[in-house]
């Protein structure tokens, strides 16, 4: 008997619905007659039940952002965010992977797919455990399950008929970072790509999300800090994707991304997650419409929850769309 046998009957609807059915918490709420809140609170609850132990190593906004995430709920920037957040902290992962090993049958193998710790480390003292529970790559934004066991080929395809950048298509983005990162764009570079010129790349042909351009961030200091950014087209939409090295550990703030002309022409992309003694950041976010009117893109140090204009700045780069 699983503990989501034993959760009270209105917790266990709540997610069946969420889960199951693929509802939003507003659809719910509609289905049930209740407040928006209380679907809320009663799946998050339930949540909290499934895995006790492991939730009491995060506090209550951690475990509603990964709460968030596991059923379904995030819009797909958030959504990028959290992935990248589960890949770097090792009591946020062991929280998710509990918690999804006991919404596995109840999910009917559509559960987002919680990204291995980078370096390979257990989430957990019972990861072993966990790992017989696999948990199916993501849901596309479309609300189109990819096929549970089917990998990055599956959740790419489901990306293409939902029409917009998923999960999966992180990976390619990955990719590309990690390469121009280790190698300063030399010519173990791809073919076709810039390197860090900071001029934009050739799409990628082919069906499924495009390599529209990439870009080298610099540390205007001189320090060793370094990072690129990755530009991924698909169905209308356009995603960056950051990632950086060397970077002081986030502590008593964060780091921003920003689009940038000057100091009263700046856009604020995306909060990334905690930076740890692995000094490495890696993010996603979707670009806004008006992004290729803006001529550079930093990353920033940030104290106040609302900047109004970039903070310090840690890395920058030229920042251009092709189209």
């Amino acid at each position: 008997m699983s503990r989501v046998d034993e959760l009270p009957a209105d917790q266990r609807a709540a997610l069946s619905l969420l889960l199951r059915q693929r509802k939003t918490y507003s659809e719910v709420a509609g289905m049930l007659a209740i407040p928006e809140r209380a679907v809320h609170d009663r799946a998050h609850a339930a949540l909290a039940i499934l895995a006790p132990r492991e939730a009491r190593e995060l506090d209550s906004e951690r475990r509603r952002e990964i709460g968030d995430y596991l059923l379904g709920q995030q819009p797909v920037g958030e959504r990028l965010r959290t992935g990248t957040l589960l890949g770097g902290s090792q009591a946020e992962n062991a929280w998710a992977r509990a918690v999804a090993s006991e919404l596995g049958a109840l999910a009917d193998g559509a559960l987002p797919e919680i990204p291995p710790l980078e370096g390979g480390a257990p989430a957990g003292p019972d990861a072993p455990e966990r790992a017989a529970h696999p948990v199916s790559p993501a849901a596309g934004v479309g609300g189109t399950p990819a096929a549970p066991g089917t990998g990055a080929t599956s959740a790419a395809s489901s990306s293409r008929r939902g029409g917009a950048v998923l999960l999966a298509v992180l990976a390619v983005a990955a990719i590309v970072a990690i390469i121009l990162i280790t190698t300063g764009g030399s010519s173990k570079k791809k073919p076709g790509t810039s390197g860090a010129s900071g001029t934009a790349a050739s799409s990628k042909t082919g069906a499924g999300p495009k390599e529209e351009g990439h870009f080298a961030l610099h540390a205007p200091s001189g320090s060793a800090s370094k990072g690129t950014v990755a530009i991924l087209t698909e169905g209308g939409k356009r995603a960056f994707y950051i990632q950086a090295e060397h970077i002081p550990a986030s502590n008593h703030f964060f780091y921003a991304v920003w689009l940038y002309n000057s100091p009263t022409s700046a856009l604020p992309l995306s909060k990334s997650p905690p930076v740890g003694t692995n000094h490495r950041l890696a993010g996603a976010a979707l670009l806004p419409s008006n992004a290729g009117s803006y001529r550079e893109i930093l990353l920033t140090r940030e104290t106040s929850t609302r900047p109004k204009h970039p903070g310090h700045v840690v890395l920058r780069g030229t920042f251009k769309l092709t189209g």
